[in-house]
C-alpha cells in the first residue's frame, strides 16, 4: 500500500496494537470529535474511553495529552483486520500508531501502560518536594 496505512509495528496481541488508530467518532466534555483530530498537536495521546481512574499518564503529562471520551460506536474498523470492539483505552503515538491498548471487558494492564509510556516517551517525571 502506497500510503503505509497497513503498516503494523510490533506492540502486542491486540488487533489495534501497533496499527494506525482508526478515526473513530468520540464524545468528550467539549463535544464531538474524531480520534485523528486529537493528534493535530503532534503529541502522544492517552485516550481513556472507559473512565477508569487507573488509566493515567501521571509523570508524563508534560509530554502526553490525556483525553477522557466515549466512543460513538461499539466497533471500530481496522484495515486488513475488519471490525474490532471499541477499546477501553489507547495510548497513541504522535504518528497515529497505537502503542498500548486496553480491552473493554478486562481490567487495564497498568504496568504495561507504564512500560509503553516509558518506552516511547522516556521516564516518568518525578516531583521532588
Amino acid at each position: 500500500m502506497i500510503t503505509g496505512l497497513d503498516v503494523r509495528y510490533p506492540a502486542g496481541d491486540h488487533p489495534l496494537a501497533g496499527r494506525r488508530v482508526p478515526d473513530a467518532t468520540l464524545k468528550t466534555a467539549h463535544g464531538a470529535t474524531r480520534v485523528h483530530e486529537l493528534l493535530h498537536a503532534a503529541r502522544p495521546v492517552l485516550l481513556n474511553l472507559s473512565g477508569n481512574t487507573e488509566v493515567t499518564a501521571a509523570g508524563w503529562t508534560d509530554r502526553v495529552d490525556v483525553v477522557e471520551a466515549r466512543s460513538e460506536h461499539d466497533y471500530w474498523p481496522v484495515p486488513v483486520v475488519g471490525e474490532v470492539d471499541a477499546p477501553a483505552a489507547l495510548l497513541i503515538r504522535p504518528d497515529g500508531h497505537v502503542a498500548w491498548v486496553a480491552d473493554a471487558d478486562v481490567p487495564p494492564d497498568v504496568p504495561a501502560l507504564r512500560t509503553a509510556l516509558s518506552t516511547w516517551f522516556g521516564p516518568a517525571k518525578t516531583v521532588t518536594p
